[in-house]
């Protein structure tokens, strides 16, 4: 799940990582704040302290970044929305919600917490700044970090799904309506018109000679108009999966393969003939003990003149507890539990026998034909 991202720490029990797309951002930033901006509003400083004040400058706004997200969590946390980890990558941060609210009061209060937080700390780097005027070197770092901070708030403020303001928006509608789907909708719509303002504005901006600007701003309307559209999407998901157990969709009609055979005979016999992606392994045809489950590109990994060679049994990998569900799961948390340990399947089980099967393809076709039913 996590392979475009590093674990920095945790805090409160929440994950903190980075994405890689980060650096780009932090690299960009450093060289703005160290060649331009500190540069013109601190003539007289060496190079070697523009360089500690731009560094601590810019660890301090992304750390104002990772507040504003912390707030949204605890809060969601408090309200029953699990938080397990919070991204930091190039358009910001995400605090990454196990569960949607379950009420328009609990979604307006978590929504507007992140804007809060970068309110106080706004307050909190005036106060510091007004008490340090006259000496530049620490005035204008903290000058700048409230005023960023007030920038964050606000802009996290406008009613776009799925920005703070947006999900502000979809509580109030919720609320009104008593409707998730509809207040959703009308929020996702907003998010999108943002979008594509935000686009002609970049745009605009190239056009005028500001080309970084007018690009940063069509980045950051694309990506929100789209991240809208596959927020509106995921909530039909969730509308629709409620009360969907797993026995509900799991294949029970399942086709095993014994353990003591080939890699070319599970290709000749299997997956050339049944077209499945995936077979469960069992002790035998007799004895239809569980061990496994073995992809065709587990088998891939062989070369064909090892495939006449290497016995299924010895290759396939025990199955472990990330892989096995019960029956009575909900879909919509097999579905989160096979993306946060990056399964391409899940099994369930009655002792020590194969009940059904669920792949990553049966998921997404339910998930399919459910969003499009809503």
């Amino acid at each position: 799940m996590f392979k475009n991202s590093i674990k920095i720490f945790s805090l409160f029990g929440i994950e903190v990582r980075l994405d890689y797309s980060w650096f780009i951002i932090f690299a960009l930033f450093a060289y703005l704040f160290g060649f331009y901006y500190f540069p013109n509003i601190l003539p007289e400083e060496s190079p070697y302290v523009i360089a500690a004040v731009t560094l601590i400058t810019v660890l301090l706004f992304f750390a104002s970044v990772l507040f504003h997200e912390m707030s949204h969590s605890l809060v969601a946390r408090k309200k029953g929305m699990p938080v397990k980890k919070i991204s930091l990558f190039i358009f910001g941060g995400m605090a990454h919600l196990e569960k949607d609210a379950k009420d328009p009061g609990s979604e307006f209060v978590m929504a507007i917490a992140g804007p809060m937080g970068s309110f106080v700390l706004a307050i909190v780097f005036g106060v510091a700044w007004f008490f340090s005027r006259g000496v530049a070197v620490i005035e204008e770092p903290l000058r700048y970090l409230a005023l960023i901070n007030i920038v964050l708030g606000v802009f996290n403020l406008i009613p776009g799904f799925p920005l703070d303001g947006g999900r502000v928006l979809r509580s109030i509608i919720w609320k009104a309506t008593d409707s998730l789907k509809r207040a959703t909708y009308i929020a996702m719509i907003s998010g999108r018109v943002v979008g594509f303002l935000l686009i002609g504005l970049g745009i605009f901006f190239i056009f005028r000679g500001n080309f970084m600007g007018g690009i940063w701003f069509a980045f950051i309307g694309w990506f929100l108009q789209s991240s809208a559209y596959m927020s509106y999407r995921q909530t039909l998901f969730e509308i629709a999966s409620r009360g969907v157990k797993v026995k509900d969709m799991m294949r029970e009609d399942i086709v095993t393969v014994p353990k003591n055979i080939t890699l070319n005979q599970i290709i000749d016999q299997y997956f050339m003939k049944y077209r499945f992606g995936r077979f469960p392994v069992v002790e035998s045809e007799s004895n239809q003990k569980f061990i496994g489950v073995v992809s065709l590109h587990d088998v891939k990994k062989f070369s064909a003149e090892e495939r006449d060679e290497v016995i299924v049994g010895d290759m396939v990998k025990t199955a472990t507890e990330k892989e096995i569900v019960s029956e009575d799961m909900e879909v919509s948390d097999a579905i989160k539990k096979m993306s946060q340990n990056d399964l391409g399947h899940l099994v369930i089980m009655s002792g020590d026998r194969l009940q059904g099967i669920i792949t990553k393809s049966d998921v997404l076709k339910f998930m399919k034909f459910q969003t499009e039913l809503q």
